[in-house]
């Protein structure tokens, strides 16, 4: 089945002059690229057609869909969210969300709460300003809140459109008709509690996904769900999970507004309580921000553990529903991920992993923790698991293997006889068995677990990484004396990371004997990186049929740190439970619009890691931020930590994959032998 795909790319307008308020409604290419992908694994086939008029040139030249997603938002009119539905109802296409008289009345928020006060649902008086003389006729009690009639994403909205006085009221008044060309809606202040209730589907088949309260920091713009506390919603506003009687209020609430008003497969309702605590209807948003990580219809899902994969689905769903049509059939390449992967023929999967011993540090026992539930999901899935374990003893390591006769091996070897630079020993066993495996080859094996290699390989390739010191010589730009941190040439999950490893003020030579003085201490030898002190950012990618894919970003976020505490993820905030690094470095998916276009540079370097080094499967690359905004690549992991809590899968879930559709989309890409080769 066919999907278009119908929006207005913030990008664009502001490539062509359109200011930042103009354009806040406006989606960001991050978005479009997420709501693509969770189509796409729905097993749809997309076509991004973009706004009103590049859909008008694709119907005149004769293009058509069995279904479009619409979220266009139009850029001029009171009816602009309407243009694209009328037009995809003249051609007689289906379509996602709501109809052109919908959406048309629920941006003219006047001629919505009139509706809404006819249907009995609580909504603060009102009245609607089109000249200034009409000031003179507001009969309301003070205060007061005004802002622009039809115009979302706070816009027009700041503290002064709280009104105390008929003074205030005339000058608001004026600034608003001057500034934004439309009438303006002046109703009673309601100085309760602010909650956004998430819906889903159409009519009596509408529920809530979610129930978030708005709680604004201190430092935000007080009284006020302001354009500014939007734009900086990070920074200045909490989002809480509510539950209980005033949850359930609200809900009533919103769904009532929702179906009176005929929308149709999801948005939101904001509601807020008046004096006395009664929720009174707000506003109404049929066409709903869809970020994965800081819209508010995905995040009062996600609070419900619903991942944006399942929102998304139940949205289509709605739709498809609506319109007499059926989901596509998954075919083993597409699925509805959020739900059960598709069946795939069963398969015996041998499990690989080190032996580990009784006294192995946590970050070794780990591996055991991760082969359990990689068997157990494998089982689950209707396929044969059987663990087997690798050693030094290569020979007894390939009759394990031969005697499980695998169609594929599940390859999660991190080390050897605890050394990490032999890690690249059973991928070149399963080579030489002829059988297909997970994850990464050979090559890219080897030298993505060599640091030094794997930087020296970035930097010819014009890739951004810290500079460096080995015993050997120094590389990369840079002055010394510096900062450094000491690393481990082979370890990974922060193996012989320390706070201690920093140092500061030593030249080349000074550093060098302090690299000869810990090297004994690390197997495989240290080096020293220039120390990148800023933010710090996972990106994990899992592969696809039509290639990898990357999960949303997640920021290691200091917390609390103390000033003169160094911000290094070391191996006590990987492993050491219970220390003040370990509780104290959260992992976040939730970022604002202005880390947007970060957040794209990350995506697109993760991905040049990926085709420099010929990764497959699955991997993890992880990058600095420093204060000037320059992104630098730490480090490349190819075969990352697989247990159901770790960040990987926490990241394949906020894609849209649960862990059982992370590990059958990892299984499947070896039963495919979809192995691809080093570019180096």
């Amino acid at each position: 089945m066919r999907v278009g795909l119908t929006y207005d790319l913030r990008d664009d307008y502001l490539a062509e002059g359109y200011g930042e308020e103009e354009t806040a409604e406006f989606d960001r290419l991050s978005t479009i690229d997420s709501i693509d992908g969770a189509l796409r694994r729905m097993g749809f086939e997309t076509d991004r057609i973009g706004h009103v008029r590049r859909l008008t040139e694709r119907l005149a030249q004769g293009d058509r869909w069995d279904l479009v997603f619409n979220i266009a938002e139009g850029l001029r009119g009171v009816a602009r969210e309407a243009q694209v539905p009328a037009l995809l109802e003249a051609y007689n296409i289906p379509y996602v969300f709501s109809d052109p008289l919908t959406l048309a009345l629920s941006l003219d928020k006047g001629m919505t709460k009139r509706v809404i006060r006819d249907l009995g649902v609580p909504t603060p008086g009102f009245c609607v300003v089109e000249r200034e003389s009409d000031v003179e006729n507001i009969d309301l009690p003070y205060p007061l809140f005004a802002k622009p009639v039809a115009e979302g994403t706070g816009k027009g909205v700041t503290p002064a459109s709280k009104i105390q006085s008929p003074e205030e009221l005339r000058a608001r008044c004026k600034a608003l008709l001057e500034q934004f060309h439309q009438p303006v809606l002046v109703e009673a202040f309601l100085p309760g509690r602010e909650f956004t209730v998430g819906i889903v589907g159409t009519g009596r088949d509408a529920r809530s996904v979610g129930v978030l309260e708005i709680v604004l920091n201190p430092e935000a713009e007080q009284d006020v769900y302001s354009y500014v506390n939007k734009e900086k919603c990070e920074e200045l506003v909490k989002y809480v999970r509510v539950e209980g009687p005033i949850a359930e209020e609200a809900i009533a609430v919103s769904l009532a507004a929702w179906r009176g008003l005929g929308c149709r497969d999801g948005g939101r309702v904001d509601v807020r309580a008046d004096a006395a605590g009664r929720l009174q209807f707000m506003e109404v948003n049929p066409l709903a921000g869809l970020h994965p990580e800081h819209s508010d219809l995905p995040m009062a899902a996600a609070a419900e553990g619903v991942s944006y994969q399942r929102l998304m689905t139940w949205i289509v769903e709605s739709a498809i529903k609506r319109h007499g049509l059926k989901m596509p059939k998954p075919d083993g390449r597409t699925g509805r991920a959020g739900d059960a992967p598709p069946a795939s023929p069963r398969a015996r999967i041998a499990v690989l992993h080190q032996a580990i011993p009784a006294d192995a540090p946590e970050d070794e026992r780990d591996t055991l923790l991760a082969a359990e539930a990689v068997s157990d999901t494998l089982a689950d899935l209707g396929h044969e698991p059987a663990r087997a374990v690798f050693s030094l003893d290569v020979k007894e390591s390939i009759e394990r293997l031969r005697a499980i006769e695998p169609d594929a091996v599940f390859n999660l070897v991190e080390s050897v006889e605890g050394q990490g630079r032999l890690i690249y020993l059973a991928p070149a066993v399963l080579d030489y068995l002829g059988l297909p495996y997970t994850g990464s080859n050979t090559e890219a094996m080897y030298v993505t677990s060599n640091k030094i290699l794997a930087k020296r390989i970035m930097r010819r390739a014009g890739l951004p990484t810290a500079p460096w010191v080995a015993l050997d010589k120094a590389e990369g730009e840079g002055e010394l004396p510096g900062r450094h941190i000491i690393k481990a040439v082979w370890e990974h999950a922060s193996v012989g990371m320390e706070e201690s490893g920093i140092v500061e003020g030593l030249g080349l030579e000074d550093l060098r004997r302090e690299l000869e003085r810990r090297s004994s201490r690390v197997k495989g030898g240290v080096f020293a990186e220039a120390f990148i002190d800023g933010r710090e950012f996972n990106l994990s990618l899992l592969e696809g049929p039509d290639g990898p894919e990357v999960m949303p970003p997640a920021e290691i976020v200091f917390k609390d740190y103390p000033p003169e505490k160094w911000r290094v993820v070391d191996y006590k905030a990987k492993w050491v439970t219970g220390s003040f690094e370990y509780t104290h470095t959260p992992r976040s998916f939730r970022f604002g619009k202005k880390d947007q276009p970060l957040l794209e540079e990350l995506r697109r370097l993760a991905l040049e890691c990926w085709r420099l080094f010929g990764l497959g499967g699955y991997a993890r690359v992880d990058f600095r931020v420093d204060a000037e905004g320059r992104s630098w690549v730490l480090e490349i992991n190819a075969n990352p930590c697989l247990t159901p809590d770790c960040g990987f899968s926490a990241a394949a879930k906020q894609g849209g994959f649960d862990y059982k559709a992370t590990i059958e989309r990892i299984a499947q890409a070896a039963l495919r032998g979809t192995r691809v080769e080093a570019r180096l």
